[in-house]
């Protein structure tokens, strides 16, 4: 290792700040300086490299200085640490713990080397290099208080629970002198009784809130976790106690109030409460002991609780098939519908409708207790509550108000009862002599009562009851009436934006594209200040590929709507509804290029938000915020499982195999040439000059608006060097796609569609064990339903359509293969001594048994939804079996459900032509459905 000078160290540690400051031009200066006299000073090399690093279009002259000066000091830790930086710059943070492991070799108890190691590793998730780096950390120097933090969120994170508290223990005696702000020393109480109530010492984590409630400045949290832990160990009436301080507080807050209904005693019949989570340590099984009232519950209140929207619920959530039928439409039923786990007795809705009502007393003003009440009555009861709850609401004018009593239509009957209240109030209110809402229901006394002139009500009170009205047979399918109603209320009137929206909907539902953009852009242009209206205007053009409207009404709300980069601050705000709606609308407009593109933007946010996780990781120990760190900790290990990133990656995977099986499709008719080569060729010699002249004065137009936008804005012009995604097409589709489903299957494991698209990828590469596995774990979610809609089009298609009889298969991966499909077949994965399949024939035989189920069933139930019908015939097709007999007797009724519908339609069309009889009886059966869908008048 080569020595410098006083002074040239004193320069040296100035490169030093100089890079901390982000003085760069400044520290490659002073490095010169250096280098001058000691051109083979391997650390100032180094130091120079990675400041040269942050400067533009330097990278690899970093690089290789960084590498020129670890040749010259190759057992120098300040070179092997330089490295590790720059490889952690750019996020190949396997090499960069590589360097710093270099680095430690020479220099083990360095604390800096030891900090930034620490932080790749809980980066990287590497929990038990974590822990161990922390331990040494706390060794080296165990007068620093973040350093105890580190090593027991490091234990606590392994799952060490007692090791984790007794190292908060040693602090709090280490530290117990020393200052510490209020809010540190709360934050270290309730994070210690977190890591207790995590390891099922639900006891002893009260006990540390109790002796330290003073020094808690968190009293909402506090309130929550004790009233949690005693609900835990079953202590109800104190937890009662706690929970009706936090209904008081607020009294909107559903938890607070379902939760206090909860620790009840005579409620716990139909509404339970909760159990204790899973003790430490039982591994990921699904727990069969859980009621199932806890999905009403968030995943902040109870592990097994439901997540917030996007995230995927738990497995003991899952369910085969959300569909419920209501009137002519088929919906999916949304997780947070209150259910109870049996219909409460008529005692018990008594004793229930006491208990809200000394609620809303208490509370006169809180809607969420007037609402959630609604949830647990039946019959006359319910409706009774409803009506009270209706007619203020009704005349308030509350344009949300059907959003607030959707949920009450998916439990079986309460859609009949609504209406039978909407029609009361119709008939009531639309009278010319006195309009008012009748007498309350269940009233006998009254309802034979007219009207006084006292209970006259207000036109507006008409007025909203028709959007009501509308809204409810637009849920119900009954689109003429809904027509009927919100013209009325248009007609009454006509300056009111919510009705527009209402009726845009309808005519959304009813298929109607284009009618549905008209009506929510002339709703944008009456309130041009409101974003959600905007929000609406564009998603309703992009769903009828008016992308170039869309994107200009859109940008109405960018940061900067008049400068040349307002397209980029979408992407700036991870705009990412934005990306899947015109990514879908490139997607059926062929416009595989630019769907591709919008797809990649959203996996680039994901991406991002994974990486700005690194700044936390010591920002949240210096500030004390533990529990809150955790938390974001857990966020980020399933954060390629959120719905946008799933939907996003599911789109683009079934553009990479439509893009390959175009490939496919050319190379077996012999026309895979070049697009390019082959335009080339058909344009003649003037038209290829006046192309060449076009794109020459193309070029010239962005270089001027480069320098207008730099002149403005003082920057550059940001340059998409590939505005069309030309370069993504020319990547590996079959690559690409088997990339997203393996991201898939690691993140989204409880989602179904994953081993759906799994089997899509492998089975076009032939990797028959890969699509055993996707079966069987397909299957498994089904819960070992063969006949289930999602499994029988894979499972036929690897049965009777694979390839299975290629001779390069190995006889091993045969014999796994034949072994592995019993229990899928069989629908038993509990039988141990099942025997393999002798051969193929026997394989097959085991298929056709199932596919003939599925025929009976076909054949038998005719209001069978429409998905179900479609994954029928493909299963049949597979087979070999005939469809034609089936569909031309097929009279499909029940309800049905738009995206459905256009699926069913274009695989008739495609299958049998768009002019053949089986496809025009479907369109006639639609017209009855959807009578304005745009599909069906097209003859």
């Amino acid at each position: 290792m080569q020595q410098l000078p006083a002074k040239d160290q004193a320069v040296f540690r100035s490169i030093v700040k100089f890079y901390e400051t982000k003085q760069y031009k400044k520290g490659v200066k002073a490095a010169d300086s250096i280098l001058k006299k000691h051109p083979e000073h391997g650390e100032t090399l180094c130091m120079k490299g990675l400041t040269l690093s942050y400067l533009d279009d330097k990278k690899e002259e970093a690089y290789d200085l960084v590498r020129k000066g670890l040749k010259y000091d190759l057992k120098s830790h300040v070179c092997w640490h330089v490295f590790g930086l720059l490889y952690r710059q750019d996020r190949d943070y396997v090499e960069a713990v590589k360097c710093y492991r270099n680095a430690l070799r020479i220099d083990p108890e360095n604390i800096q080397i030891l900090r930034d190691l620490s932080l790749l590793q809980i980066h990287r998730r590497d929990l038990v290099g974590f822990s161990e780096t922390r331990r040494k950390l706390l060794q080296v120097k165990s007068s620093n208080r973040l350093n105890w933090i580190g090593y027991a969120v490091a234990e606590h994170l392994c799952k060490n629970y007692e090791v984790a508290v007794e190292c908060l223990n040693n602090y709090e005696k280490t530290f117990k002198d020393e200052s510490a702000t209020d809010f540190d020393i709360s934050e270290l109480y309730m994070y210690k009784a977190s890591i207790l109530e995590e390891a099922g010492k639900f006891e002893e984590a009260l006990q540390c809130l109790k002796s330290h409630e003073k020094e808690i400045v968190d009293k909402l949290g506090l309130i929550e976790a004790q009233g949690r832990l005693n609900m835990f160990l079953e202590k109800f009436e104190e937890s009662g106690v706690l929970y009706l301080k936090l209904l008081n507080i607020n009294p909107e807050h559903h938890v607070y109030i379902l939760s206090y209904m909860a620790t009840q005693v005579q409620f716990h019949r139909f509404w339970p409460p909760l159990p204790p989570p899973k003790m430490a340590g039982e591994g990921g099984a699904v727990r069969t002991d859980l009621p199932s009232t806890i999905v009403s519950f968030p995943s902040s209140l109870h592990a097994d609780g439901m997540p917030i929207w996007g995230w995927l619920a738990p497995a003991h959530a899952i369910k085969t098939d959300r569909r419920y039928p209501l009137g002519r439409r088929l919906h999916k039923r949304r997780l947070d519908t209150y259910q109870p786990m049996h219909e409460p007795t008529d005692e018990e809705q008594d004793a229930l409708s006491q208990f809200f009502e000394k609620l809303q007393e208490e509370h006169p003003r809180s809607d969420s207790l007037k609402r959630l009440e609604l949830y647990f009555l039946t019959g006359q009861r319910f409706q009774q509550k409803l009506d009270k709850y209706l007619r203020p609401c009704i005349r308030k004018g509350i344009p949300s108000l059907f959003r607030c009593i959707r949920p009450m239509y998916f439990q079986t009957g309460k859609e009949k009862l609504v209406e039978g209240l909407i029609e009361r109030y119709l008939k009531n209110l639309d009278n010319s002599e006195c309009s008012w809402f009748g007498p309350a229901v269940g009233d006998n006394a009254q309802e034979s009562a007219t009207c006084d002139p006292s209970d006259q009500e207000n036109p507006t009170s008409l007025l909203f009851t028709w959007m009501l009205a509308a809204q409810h047979f637009n849920l119900l399918g009954e689109t003429a009436k809904a027509f009927e109603f919100i013209d009325k209320a248009i007609e009454h009137t006509p300056t009111l934006v919510e009705l527009y929206g209402v009726k845009a909907r309808i005519y959304k539902h009813a298929g109607n594209l284009e009618k549905s953009a008209e009506l929510f852009d002339e709703a944008r242009r009456m309130d041009l200040a409101d974003r959600y209206l905007n929000t609406q205007a564009v998603r309703a053009l992009l769903r009828k590929d008016d992308v170039e409207t869309g994107n200009t009404t859109v940008l109405l709300f960018s940061k900067e709507p008049d400068s040349p980069e307002a397209a980029s601050n979408l992407h700036d705000m991870q705009c990412m509804w934005y990306e899947s709606a015109i990514g879908r609308s490139y997607t059926r407009q062929e416009k595989w290029g630019l769907a591709l593109k919008k797809f990649n933007e959203t996996f680039k946010h994901f991406n991002d938000i994974a990486e700005d996780q690194f700044d936390f990781h010591n920002y949240c120990l210096r500030k004390s915020t533990l529990k809150t760190y955790v938390s974001m900790l857990r966020m980020q290990e399933k954060l390629f499982s959120h719905k946008f990133y799933r939907r996003a990656a599911k789109d683009a995977i079934r553009i990479h195999l439509e893009l390959y099986d175009q490939k496919v499709r050319q190379a077996k008719d012999g026309s895979a040439e070049k697009d390019g080569e082959a335009k080339e060729t058909e344009l003649s010699a003037a038209e290829r000059k006046k192309l060449k002249h076009k794109q020459k004065r193309e070029a010239k137009k962005d270089q001027v608006d480069e320098k207008q936008a730099a002149a403005a804005t003082g920057k550059g012009k940001k340059v998409d060097d590939d505005p069309n995604g030309d370069k993504l097409l020319e990547k590996d589709p079959l690559e690409e796609a088997s990339k997203l489903s393996k991201n898939l299957v690691t993140y989204s494991h409880l989602d179904f569609d994953t081993y759906v698209m799994a089997y899509e990828c492998y089975s076009r590469q032939e990797k028959w064990l890969v699509c055993v596995q996707a079966l069987s774990r397909l299957c498994r979610l089904c819960g070992s339903n063969v006949i289930q809609y999602k499994v029988i089009n894979p499972l036929t298609h690897f049965c009777f359509i694979a390839n299975l009889e290629n001779p390069d298969i190995p006889d091993a991966v045969r014999s796994v293969i034949f072994s592995e499909m019993v229990p899928v077949l069989s629908g038993n994965f509990e039988d141990a001594d099942r025997k393999p399949f002798s051969d193929l024939k026997e394989m097959r035989a085991a298929c056709t048994k199932i596919v003939d189920d599925v025929e009976k069933r076909l054949k038998a139930t005719s209001d069978l939804p429409l998905i179900e019908v479609l994954a029928g015939l493909k299963c049949l097709k597979n087979a070999g079996k005939s469809r034609e007999a089936f569909l031309e007797k097929w009279e499909p009724t029940g309800a049905f459900s738009l995206k459905e519908s256009k699926k069913m339609l274009k695989y008739l069309s495609d299958e049998f032509g768009a002019d053949s009889n089986i496809t025009k009886r479907f369109k006639s059966v639609l017209t009855k459905y959807f009578p304005d869908m745009k599909e069906v008048q097209e003859e």
